[in-house]
């Protein structure tokens, strides 16, 4: 800034003394002591401060608003520390609370493949794809984290949709293939029901006994079906489908959803709908982790009820792509879809194998030393370099790493254990967190894993792998 005062101010007087000097000639004037301070001096100086005057107002107020957001953002931040601080400081006495529930079945989708393929492209630093069919606004194609799988399942789904839009659409078809990818799981929950509904519910029994065709026609066709077997079996009540989908489409996700829901499922798996629960659940990323937590909390007392969540987001819809545009140029669209099958640990289902735990603890102040008296071998797993710790923080803040290291590093668990899921699902927040949260259960199935965020300093969700030996001895008991 002052080399270009200097250099604006040095060029005047070169250009003013070189024209005066050749006017005070031409009229043969002779100048004194004051005329020379005045033209060759004062007046280069004046004209400079003129001419530079916007640009230096210009930069001024810049810097004053600069201090300004400076002075602010160093306010914020000191309030968040102060917060955090008063929050583990309230904390610091209260008992770890920990809440555990069975896991039968999960599956994972997204651009880099299938469950512990979307790890390995983590790890391998794979970057999005060149989408030709979104643009931008100068007709040119952007990257997306498109899923091309899905690609081969819309041309059915728009004739039959076409008043929906290609993104209500996607996302309709990514909660058809999770839900093919639970098929086994729900047919062995479906037979449960059906066993349990004999034994234990006269109500839903007549309604199975009363008409053993009425969900496939082709039992029509055949006579003398037998009377179905009554077993005592585990009591099951209800199968509930909770869906998490981006608070954006609150408005715009079609009512007739739902009872499509109920009646796929009802012809699919012969189940009754008086045993199916379908609920859909809008987020965003301020409420994720609380609704996350809130949805736990219900499953693990629906001791009679087993539950299958999803989460699900797509944003490769060119309508939708040209609004973000507006905001940001560098936009990048991304689709995903994750799901688990989930049990009160007072459940006991039939030829269903739970195959993890998920531990959700609070208040835990030193989640190493808590773990190790959990499990002996997680000191050796500690030891080892393979990442088991998903972390959901945008790793592009400037404080995610040092808190990351401030939380974990007193546990032991250094940087190379943890990968971060944030920048491979596009530019939106909402989902993110529940899609880490739910991808975390595929780093590895022989290890404990962890989903962290230093959001929520003392709350971890730890995925614990299952002892087949002793699981084969509880069932042979």
């Amino acid at each position: 800034m002052i080399k270009i005062i200097i250099s604006t101010i040095l060029a005047l007087i070169f250009i003013t003394s070189g024209l005066v000097i050749y006017y005070w000639r031409d009229v043969q004037y002779d100048p004194t002591g004051i005329d020379m301070l005045q033209f060759f001096i004062l007046l280069p100086v004046c004209a400079a401060l003129l001419l530079l005057s916007p640009w230096l107002i210009y930069k001024s107020v810049k810097a004053y608003q600069t201090r300004k957001a400076q002075k602010l953002e160093a306010a914020e931040n000191e309030e968040k520390r102060q917060q955090q601080q008063s929050e583990l400081e309230k904390n610091k006495d209260k008992p770890v609370e920990e809440l555990t529930l069975k896991i039968y079945s999960s599956a994972v989708i997204h651009n880099f493949g299938e469950n512990q393929e979307i790890i390995e492209g983590m790890q391998a630093f794979k970057s999005p794809e060149l989408d030709e069919h979104l643009v931008n606004h100068y007709g040119l194609p952007i990257l997306s984290y498109r899923i091309k799988r899905l690609d081969d399942l819309l041309p059915e789904i728009e004739e039959d949709d076409i008043l929906h839009s290609m993104r209500v659409q996607r996302i309709n078809a990514l909660i058809q293939q999770q839900l093919e990818q639970h098929s086994e799981s729900l047919y062995h929950i479906a037979a449960h029901l059906r066993k349990s509904a004999l034994f234990y519910d006269a109500e839903t029994a007549y309604e199975y006994r009363m008409h053993p065709g009425w969900i496939n026609e082709q039992l029509n066709n055949e006579e003398n079906e037998p009377e179905p077997s009554v077993q005592q079996v585990a009591r099951l009540n209800k199968l509930n489908l909770h869906i998490l989908l981006p608070a954006s489409l609150i408005h715009f996700w079609p009512d007739e959803a739902q009872q499509e829901l109920l009646e796929q499922l009802e012809q699919q798996y012969e189940i009754v709908q008086s045993q199916i629960h379908v609920e859909f659940h809008y987020v965003d990323h301020g409420n994720a982790h609380v609704v996350w937590i809130n949805l736990l909390n219900d499953i693990h007392q629906q001791s009679e009820q087993i539950s299958l969540v999803m989460a699900v987001q797509s944003e490769i819809d060119q309508e939708w792509l040209e609004e973000q545009l507006w905001q940001s140029e560098q936009y990048l669209p991304g689709e995903y879809a994750a799901s688990v099958c989930l049990a009160s640990p007072q459940l006991s289902m039939e030829d269903l194998i739970e195959i993890r735990t998920i531990k959700t603890l609070k208040h835990v102040k030193n989640i190493g030393k808590y773990l190790q008296k959990q499990s002996l071998s997680f000191a050796d797993q500690i030891e080892q370099e393979e990442p088991f710790v998903l972390l959901l923080d945008d790793p592009l803040q400037i404080n995610t790493a040092k808190k990351v290291q401030q939380y974990l590093g007193t546990a032991g668990i250094e940087l190379h254990h943890g990968l971060y899921c944030h920048s491979y699902l596009g530019s939106t927040a909402e989902m993110k967190v529940l899609f880490g949260i739910l991808l975390c259960m595929q780093m590895n199935e022989d290890v404990i894993t962890l989903a962290y965020s230093v959001q929520h300093p003392q709350t971890y969700f730890v995925y614990e792998p299952i002892n087949r030996l002793e699981h084969f001895e509880q069932s042979a008991a």
